[in-house]
């Protein structure tokens, strides 16, 4: 748009209609308006900001989209007038309605009114109430001043292709994201997006896929767009999982994205179970490895097998502990203190008494606490407190069934007295032989 058009522009802006200043003034606290107006063939656009407190509206910018391009005014201080004067700004972009030296908010969101005057516009053709998924619509605007051919791909099902984007140090200022892959010079569909004939067929319904397909196509160009689309339903964009399936298993992409389909298996769980096999150095290559005929319960057994590979081994480091914890056992009254022969023990405690002991027993398979069993000595297979103990001889806790929901009987908390005591005396008895040694 001319400068001088611009500057004729700035006097020509139209009243807002009496009923939609009412609606901006009925509510509660601060908010913020667009309002589409019309005269002649330009739309106009005024935006204004209702303050929280009271019904005071203060005009902030003005827009104005016509055939020959778009403007946006902003108000300027004038030395000579002594008062503020619209002046068309260089740059068109959302409005701001308050900025973040605010007080209260700097919330740029609006709302917008007297949506209708679009369609009695040169904008009468931008599909602007189509465009539900964007709230930029003042760049929206801008955009289709430009590039009015946006028009086919909305009227296509290729609206996804121009979304929101937060921008900003606060991400508080929203703007237009659109496809950088588009041919904005034509105005035919198939060469803006860059499709043949067939293509195009091939992606009837599926346009949400359109930048996936774009990317596996030119990553294999040679491939089938029936293929390329399986790819995109199982993949998404992901072309290294899918290429790492491929050179793990030794197998084709397609043949790969086919049994995933076709047996509802996720990308995310062949992954772990390709994992898994690693892990137990299965052959990948053999077709019965890497294409269980059921998944689920395959996957299923795999973990039970690396599960119980871990136990044996956190069984194994808690037996070469075994001897040494025997200095911890201790008994009073009709209580005895004994220590746990399997790491499945400390587990099937935490389960009996409901609490969250079994998630301490590989730490203390590993020597990094001590995990003890409190029973009474005429049932010492019936879990009852379980306590934990430091390598420096500290109770750290002591807890039975739910964490002591119904508290603490006094035999155990006489018990906890007796075994401090005893733990005192066992590290004063390491403390001498340290001494000693040294």
């Amino acid at each position: 748009m001319k400068q001088e058009r611009k500057q004729e522009l700035i006097n020509c802006f139209p009243e807002v209609p009496t009923d939609v200043v009412e609606q901006m003034k009925d509510g509660k606290g601060a908010a913020n308006f667009v309002v589409f107006i019309t005269r002649g063939q330009e739309l106009f656009v005024r935006c204004f900001h209702r303050y929280s407190k009271g019904k005071v509206i203060a005009e902030r910018q003005r827009y104005v989209f016509a055939k020959d391009g778009a403007v946006r005014y902003g108000q300027k201080w004038h030395c000579v007038k002594r008062t503020y004067v619209w002046e068309p700004m260089k740059e068109i972009r959302e409005p701001v309605f308050c900025n973040r030296g605010c007080a209260y908010s700097f919330d740029n969101r609006y709302i917008t009114l007297n949506c209708d005057a679009v369609y009695k516009s040169d904008m009468r053709y931008c599909q602007i109430r189509e465009m539900t998924c964007i709230n930029a619509r003042i760049e929206y605007l801008k955009f289709y001043c430009r590039h009015p051919n946006v028009e086919y791909l909305i009227k296509s099902g290729y609206k996804h292709l121009i979304r929101d984007q937060n921008m900003g140090y606060y991400g508080n200022r929203i703007s237009l994201d659109v496809y950088s892959g588009i041919n904005w010079k034509s105005n035919n569909l198939l060469k803006m997006l860059g499709l043949n004939r067939h293509e195009f067929r091939i992606l009837k319904d599926n346009e949400e896929h359109f930048e996936n397909y774009i990317h596996w196509r030119d990553q294999y160009p040679s491939m089938k767009p029936e293929d390329i689309l399986k790819l995109v339903d199982v993949f998404g964009a992901e072309i290294g999982t899918g290429t790492c399936f491929a050179n793990i298993t030794g197998k084709s992409l397609l043949r790969i994205a086919g049994y995933l389909k076709e047996n509802r298996v996720t990308k995310w769980d062949y992954q772990d179970y390709l994992n898994q096999c690693r892990q137990l150095d299965y052959d990948l290559h053999d077709t019965a490895i890497c294409f269980p005929y059921n998944f689920t319960e395959m996957h299923t057994r795999l973990s039970e097998i690396i599960q119980y590979k871990a136990n044996e081994k956190a069984q194994a480091q808690l037996e070469e502990r075994y001897e040494e914890r025997k200095r911890f056992e201790f008994a009073s009254g009709s209580l005895v203190l004994i220590q746990p022969k399997s790491f499945m023990e400390i587990v099937n405690e935490g389960k009996a008494l409901h609490h969250c002991v079994g998630g301490y027993a590989e730490r203390h398979s590993k020597g990094y606490t001590n995990i003890f069993f409190i029973r009474r000595d005429s049932e010492r297979d019936k879990p009852y407190f379980t306590i934990e103990v430091s390598n420096d001889y500290k109770i750290i806790q002591c807890h039975g069934y739910k964490n002591d929901i119904n508290g603490k009987p006094e035999e155990i908390m006489f018990f906890e007295q007796e075994y401090g005591r005893y733990l005192d005396m066992l590290k004063s008895e390491s403390q001498k032989k340290q001494r000693i040694g040294a």
